[in-house]
């Protein structure tokens, strides 16, 4: 994957958020947050044994704004969810808001939206059109603790099989060990790549699970100050360009493709 160096991302950022009032105020006045991933290509993954990602370079953007230093870790999702609902000034990301979640913790962002589909091995056999439908089949590859085993336990299925990342999850659809898996579509790709998979071996279902948003969520215990302070470095991002600048690097279109 082509990424800007990281020495350009600095100036950029010593430009656009030079040192704000609002940096200097949550550096001396406010806890230090502890911030913790997941493994999720290409918004969160190992690189050469180095964090990298889309959403790792925008947290390290607006921690460059706030004048926030602090390392971040990455462990399976469901660790990781626990630690944020366990721990206090934790911030978990990315992480899709959802009903259930809502009032537990407090939200940062929208950072990125996709569609969440069903995928299955091209060539199965199956015959799928609806989400009822997925109940008859064997085995629903699910991540443990996420979204849609949340959802999908709530709507009475009794057959999901869970893994650790949903690297996994594509793996166990990929060797037959289960027979569907939800990702989301913007990800599916690289999750293909990262797992040395021939994407037209896998064909996406039409039964679409449901719009997902991502967001930074934070521990219930953060102060609301500490969460705008937050929500402004991210809109300050946007507002900048910046924002754009890193999304392009990751998701470029045909016309910045040929740019290059």
């Amino acid at each position: 994957m082509k990424r800007l160096p990281l020495t350009l991302y600095i100036i950029f950022l010593s430009v656009c958020f030079a040192l704000t009032p609002t940096g200097d105020l949550f550096a001396k006045d406010h806890p230090q947050v502890r911030f913790i991933t997941h493994p999720l290509p290409p918004f969160s993954y190992l690189d050469n044994d180095l964090l990298s990602g889309f959403s790792i370079d925008i947290v390290q953007a607006m921690m460059q704004h706030t004048q926030h230093t602090a390392n971040i870790e990455m462990y399976p999702f469901n660790r990781a969810f626990q630690i944020l609902k366990s721990q206090p000034n934790t911030a978990l990301f990315v992480i899709a808001k959802r009903p259930e979640r809502e009032v537990n913790m407090k939200w940062v962002g929208p950072i990125i939206s996709s569609g969440v589909y069903f995928y299955q091995k091209r060539n199965s056999g199956l015959s799928l059109a609806y989400l009822e439908d997925l109940k008859r089949v064997r085995n629903v590859g699910v991540v443990l603790g996420n979204a849609d085993h949340t959802y999908l336990d709530s709507q009475g299925f009794t057959n999901l099989s869970t893994d650790k990342s949903q690297l996994q999850s594509l793996k166990m659809l990929s060797y037959g060990r289960v027979d569907v898996a939800p990702m989301s579509e913007l990800v599916m790709p690289f999750l293909a790549k990262a797992a040395d998979i021939d994407i037209n071996s896998i064909e996406r279902t039409p039964i679409k699970l449901y719009d997902s948003t991502l967001y930074i969520a934070f521990s219930n215990d953060t102060s609301d100050e500490v969460i705008a302070l937050w929500q402004q470095a991210f809109d300050e991002l946007k507002s900048s360009g910046m924002y754009q600048t890193i999304y392009q690097d990751y998701f470029p279109t045909d016309t910045d493709i040929a740019k290059r």
